[in-house]
């Protein structure tokens, strides 16, 4: 039985991690014509830009995110789930008009705010559609995602993504537009989605909408905004610091090495999309999802702890080849970033009980701790330690996210996680992380020395992770798996 709920998990998270792999990919392949002309003050405005939509994505949701899928599963007449999610589109589309009318209005202001100067205000009312026509089409596809239709989602999130790619090349390689052309191919690509999306999912729902759910829509999904902040604080605070403490070249080059350890957030995101609606679909089935939830932290740790010491492997040889000299010094931020994002799917993994009683306010305590905790280490690591600090802040804060959320959740529901297991598992991924990063640092001029030695750190991981961590019957199944 739980074999079998692990095997629907893992299926659905690969085929949403195909997508975003592939998307991602790509990207990397362009990188480095884009960062042969665009210069690394644009990657910093670029990343600055990033905050207001991030900042205003929570306002823009409403967190009806989470209280939609509640609501959805909550409901056991089949034929009035579309009513929930055609009540959240409408909802969504006013709230995305008023706001962006008001960003409209007031970004000459935050270009003062942000840059010192008003000469960017037209990019921000450009980066801002982006957010805002992402946030309609979320329902559609978050009802594939809640019907485990992940074939589906899967091929309108890679056209998606394609299309975006596309322009991004024509607008900044053919064109030469630069930040105008990134951005504006970000939105040309939402609003292609947007209608592709509506056509596929959208009208295939009997349209119908009931007033009546406005008020559990925002009144349950709310308390989540406050936690998306908190991660605006987490994951861009540092780029507003690097820039006033530092440089915006040096936000430049923590932007890049950033963008390379998010590479993470693919399987991080792929596992984030199809947990929700499986861990949701045991809301009211306590007993198995004590079993269940506790393997499915043990496999995560043991998988994604695995993928997180590639990053420290490959971040200085890839940066190498892939940029040009202005962004080498990257590398060094990789590994910890793609950690931090890790950490991130442990935190989702500890969150069921919260939702199951409905207290997501908790969840939003636990975020701001994280953030407080970040800005607090941003103070204190920048001055000393540079990009690095930063990246270090971020990996400490993600840390804390499963640790207080595992104090939390405990209480509202009991899970057998197997923590002998898991803290063998911790400790050497860790260690090997640790000796990759100081290999390539001991090795500065000596690229391919360091990573001959590196290939043999990693053998000697994977081998013990294998014999040792793994039990017999998981690694017969493994066998299975791989056809051997």
């Amino acid at each position: 039985m739980i074999n079998i709920a692990l095997a629907r998990l893992g299926k659905n998270s690969l085929i949403y991690g195909i997508g975003g792999a592939f998307n991602r990919f790509i990207g990397l392949i362009l990188l480095p014509f884009f960062t042969q002309v665009v210069p690394p003050e644009d990657y910093g405005v670029l990343a600055l830009l990033s905050l207001i939509t991030v900042l205003m994505s929570g306002i823009l949701s409403l967190g009806t995110g989470n209280s939609m899928g509640i609501l959805y599963f909550k409901e056991d007449i089949k034929s009035m789930r579309p009513t929930i999610i055609w009540t959240n589109v409408l909802l969504l589309i006013v709230n995305g008009l008023f706001w962006y009318f008001v960003i409209w209005i007031s970004a000459p202001t935050l270009s003062i705010w942000m840059f010192q100067s008003s000469e960017y205000y037209l990019y921000i009312r450009l980066a801002f559609l982006t957010p805002v026509l992402h946030t309609v089409t979320d329902p559609w596809l978050a009802f594939l995602r809640m019907e485990e239709k992940a074939k589906e989602y899967f091929k309108l999130t890679l056209s998606g993504g394609l299309v975006n790619i596309f322009f991004a090349a024509i607008f900044v390689l053919v064109l030469e537009w630069g930040l105008w052309g990134m951005l504006s191919a970000g939105a040309i690509g939402v609003a292609i989605m947007l209608v592709v999306t509506w056509y596929n999912v959208g009208r295939k729902l009997k349209f119908s909408y009931d007033p009546k759910l406005f008020l559990p829509l925002v009144r349950i999904g709310f308390p989540s905004i406050f936690g998306l902040f908190a991660f605006f604080v987490v994951d861009y605070a540092d780029r507003q610091m690097i820039e006033r403490m530092l440089s915006l070249s040096d936000l430049g080059v923590y932007s890049i090495g950033y963008s390379f350890g998010m590479v993470m957030i693919i399987a991080v995101s792929a596992f984030g999309t199809a947990w929700p609606p499986f861990f949701m679909s045991y809301i009211k089935k306590p007993d198995e999802a004590r079993q269940v939830f506790g393997r499915v932290l043990t496999y995560y740790v043991l998988g994604f702890g695995s993928f997180g010491v590639l990053f420290f492997f490959v971040a200085k040889p890839l940066l190498l080849m892939m940029t040009s000299p202005l962004f080498h010094q990257a590398w060094v931020i990789v590994g910890l970033v793609a950690g931090a994002y890790m950490l991130k799917g442990c935190y989702l993994i500890f969150l069921p009980g919260i939702y199951f009683v409905k207290k997501l306010g908790l969840q939003s305590m636990i975020e701001w701790s994280a953030a407080i905790l970040n800005l607090a280490l941003n103070f204190w690591l920048i001055p000393f330690c540079g990009i690095l600090g930063a990246a270090i802040a971020t990996f400490l804060s993600y840390l804390s996210l499963p640790v207080l959320a595992w104090l939390t959740g405990k209480k509202y529901l009991k899970v057998d996680y197997e923590w002998p297991r898991l803290a063998l598992g911790c400790a050497l991924t860790i260690s090997t992380s640790f000796i990759l990063y100081q290999l390539f640092q001991y090795f500065s001029s000596e690229v391919l020395e360091a990573t001959l030695y590196g290939m043999i750190i990693c053998t000697i991981y994977f081998v013990t992770i294998f014999l040792f961590l793994l039990k017999y019957e998981e690694r017969v199944i493994l066998y299975r798996k791989i056809g051997l």
